[in-house]
């Protein structure tokens, strides 16, 4: 029997080649989508995976209220992680990670920089999972002055000779001896790190000190642990020694858990180590992934019912010849399934060669070999039963359905197979299309409004570097005066965050508008005298720091509009902090300045609050470029190699630094336009076969309509209408849903463009244009047809 139908269903689909062709790329193009999409799932969905014990490995985060202001940190304190691995039975281990920055390691004479280093605990390698390719993990981090390196570090560095036992310098300072090298983390992990340090390299983290937040603490539970009730039991700690600091000054602390499966999905702390995901977004493409597939089934649908007054008269001979109404079901389900495998073939093919150029174009990391996953398999098995046996039912079941005597008398060869249903697919297909397009139309135009606005800063033609110990820091006068020898070159200075990074929170009293202080936490960071000038913000009051004064640097700070709103100054220039907690608790520091308020933080962040303190020795060198970019960053180059004979240059650009904070966005879109296109095009392949089957449909219709006078224009008109009609309607829900997902993806920005109305009519406009060129030609030969073709037999 399965011979039969399977010699039948191929006999019919070699007659109908253009039919089986449409089916087929439309289904290819259907099906490669969605693998795309879920190979892009999965990898969101499989962030920290691979660690063997990450069910039991949780983050400890900070949520902290003042009384005019709350934050939530990725960060705790020092002593957190030893604390409740000796008090609660809970907790079996711990381990800390301090973020070292941009990192010089020197051999001999050559330097080289790493951004992703940590300084790290020796108990790292009992909690999470590391494939060490060379050394020992119970011992790498053991020893003071050790380091670990990955594997693309090691072989950057010694060039494949054995790096165990040789000796880096760190940051200028002390020799580390390699302990051991190992494999390169997953990308799927929500904290990457290419170096690990032992923690003398970091003296504070010895400190017991309750009051700084700065170090990411992870613990491993008992496997008889309970998350939740642990995490209550967290308040005891911030009663025994948190609160007596902070409760004080109106401060609350609150310490959060979270699995470390969860972070990049779910975490909506500050300072998380990687860009993160949203699980809003796996909703999505989750259903943009399922409307791949459906869209393509009702290709297959729509063309299978509308060729069915071709099949009617096949129908009847079958029933009349002893066929039943199952075997007929599985005759015309077996081409279904076959038209369905060989599509599966091709989006594998497909697949296979297009995700290296995605990889590449889009700078992400999906993984072939994540289709041969017994997961993905299932998902991909699913598709292959959906797209064969849900796109063939319907045709089946309604073709299959047919009365011999009324189609053999050519009743039911008049009908054209259920129009009403095709037109509801067409319909749900354009919808889906329409929805797709605006979606993505609003996600470009938030993105150019992300690039283009007004930050407050020029952030263009700014050159950064960034020096890496204390003995660069001292040279930038030298640097500084060699480079700005340069006529193309405008101003340079020095800071120790720049826009696009954090900044510090200090605990400090604050002189109120009616009089009296406050404890407040202050937003702050060092600049020097050029640092306004070079990235030219404005001041609205007061004036900048200047050598003039010796004084600045002792007792002034400069603070931005949005710090005087936080304390309502309505006269800024004078007001008051005093440090606490410091080496110096008794010195007042006056407001010299306000500056305008610029973007520190990328636009999902409003514009902090923050306090800028005259600072010589910065970590961070901005040099502002006025024209001739490339002779300026030649001449930048020439005289660092002249300050620094044996240190190469390591710089980028502030522009692009700061735009790197909307990369995930940008990913998302991208993503997000190529599917939409991929629906349109389906779309298409549909159109192009209902506007063939309409056309032939109508062929008669055509001929006495021009033996009646009618001309080519009006024919034409009369049969896109129907098409453009099913647009209209379509573009209904597609415009009220994309109207309501638009506005809630926008509200994750505190500055957001508002939706322009003008990209409904544009997307609705081109959906048109789509439209007619589709069916467009079917309609064209149909009208200049000669009418006696077609009535010579009537």
């Amino acid at each position: 029997m399965l011979k039969n139908y399977l010699k039948t269903a191929l006999r019919y689909l070699g007659r109908q080649k253009g039919y089986t062709a449409l089916n087929i790329i439309g289904l290819t193009i259907g099906i490669s989508s969605s693998l795309i999409i879920i190979l892009y799932l999965h990898n969101e969905l499989s962030f920290d995976q691979y660690h063997e014990k990450a069910d039991r490995i949780y983050r400890v985060s900070s949520d902290i209220k003042e009384t005019d202001d709350a934050f939530r940190w990725a960060v705790t304190q020092n002593p957190l992680g030893q604390k409740l691995v000796s008090e609660f039975a809970e907790v079996e281990q711990y381990v800390r990670f301090a973020d070292n920055g941009r990192t010089e390691l020197t051999i001999g004479d050559i330097s080289y920089f790493e951004e992703k280093v940590y300084n790290v605990d020796s108990t790292l390698f009992d909690v999470f999972t590391f494939n060490f390719i060379l050394g020992d993990p119970q011992t790498a981090l053991g020893a003071p002055k050790s380091i670990v390196l990955n594997k693309t570090v090691a072989d950057k560095i010694f060039k494949g000779e054995n790096p165990i036992g040789q000796s880096l310098r760190v940051d200028g300072g002390d020799l580390f001896q390699v302990t051991g090298v190992y494999k390169d983390m997953p990308k799927n992990s929500h904290l990457i790190a290419d170096v690990l340090i032992s923690v003398d390299n970091r003296p504070n983290m010895a400190n017991n000190n309750w009051g700084g937040f700065n170090i990411f603490t992870y613990i491993l539970l008992s496997p008889t642990a309970d998350a939740e009730a642990f995490e209550i039991k967290l308040d005891e700690v911030i009663q025994e020694h948190v609160a007596p600091i902070f409760a004080q000054f109106n401060i609350t602390i609150v310490y959060e858990l979270i699995n470390i499966k969860d972070i990049h999905l779910y975490s909506d702390f500050q300072g998380e180590p990687e860009p993160l995901g949203d699980i809003t977004y796996i909703y999505i493409f989750s259903a943009v992934c399922v409307f791949m597939v459906f869209i393509a089934c009702i290709n297959y649908m729509n063309l299978a019912t509308a060729r069915s007054v071709k099949r009617a008269t096949e129908v009847g001979i079958r029933k009349v010849m002893g066929a039943g109404r199952q075997l007929l079901i599985g005759q015309f389900l077996t081409e279904s399934v076959l038209i369905t495998i060989c599509s599966f073939a091709l989006s594998l093919i497909l697949v296979i060669i297009s995700i290296p150029i995605i990889n590449n174009a889009l700078g992400i990391n999906l993984q072939l070999s994540m289709l041969a996953q017994p997961t993905l398999i299932g998902v991909m098995l699913l598709i292959l039963l959906i797209a064969g046996i849900f796109g063939g039912s319907y045709p089946a079941f309604y073709l299959s359905a047919f009365l011999p005597a009324e189609v053999l008398k050519g009743g039911k060869s008049k009908r054209s197979g259920n129009a009403f249903l095709r037109k509801t697919l067409v319909v749900i297909q354009f919808s889906i299309s329409i929805f797709m397009l605006i979606g993505t139309g609003i996600i470009y135009d938030q993105m150019q409004f992300v690039s283009n606005k007004n930050l407050g800063f020029d952030k263009d033609q700014v050159v950064t570097f960034t020096f890496t110990n204390g003995e660069q820091r001292a040279k930038w006068d030298v640097l500084k005066n060699k480079i700005m020898q340069d006529p193309n070159i405008k101003s340079a200075a020095t800071s120790n965050s720049r826009p696009g990074q954090g900044f510090s929170k200090n605990l400090m009293r604050v002189e109120m508008e009616e009089g009296g202080f406050e404890e407040k936490g202050v937003n702050m960071y060092g600049v020097d005298y050029d640092y306004f000038p070079t990235l030219n913000i404005d001041f609205t009051e007061g004036r900048n720091f200047s050598r003039e004064f010796p004084s600045d640097t002792a007792t002034a700070v400069i603070i931005n509009e949005a710090m005087a709103t936080r304390f309502k100054w309505s006269n800024p220039i004078g007001k008051r902090f005093q440090m606490m907690g410091g080496p110096d608790t008794t010195t007042y520091f006056k407001v010299l300045g306000v500056v305008k308020d610029f973007h520190q933080q990328s636009l999902y962040n409003p514009i902090e609050p923050i306090m800028f303190f005259p600072r010589l020795n910065n970590n961070n060198a901005l040099v502002k470029i006025e024209r001739n970019p490339k002779e300026a960053v030649s001449s930048i180059k020439q005289s660092w190699a002249e300050v620094f004979p044996n240190l190469p240059l390591d710089y980028t650009y502030l522009d692009k630094d700061f735009q790197e904070q909307y990369e995930t966005d940008q990913l998302r879109g991208s993503l997000f336009l190529g599917f939409s296109l991929m629906t349109i095009v389906i779309s298409c392949m549909g159109l192009l076969g209902l506007a063939s089957f309409t056309a032939e449909q109508r062929t008669k219709e055509i001929s006495i309509r021009k033996v009646l006078g009618a001309n080519v224009g009006g024919l034409i008109q009369l049969l896109i209408k129907d098409f453009l009609i099913l647009v209209y309607i379509g573009a209904i829900p597609a415009f009220a849903v994309a109207w309501y997902f638009g506005q809630n993806w926008l509200q994750n920005f505190e500055y957001s463009v508002e939706i322009n109305y003008l990209i409904f009519v544009g997307v609705l406009l081109v959906t048109m244009a789509i439209t007619i060129l589709s069916t467009g030609y079917f309609a064209l030969r149909a009208a200049t047809s000669n009418p006696a073709d077609s009535l010579k037999y009537e």
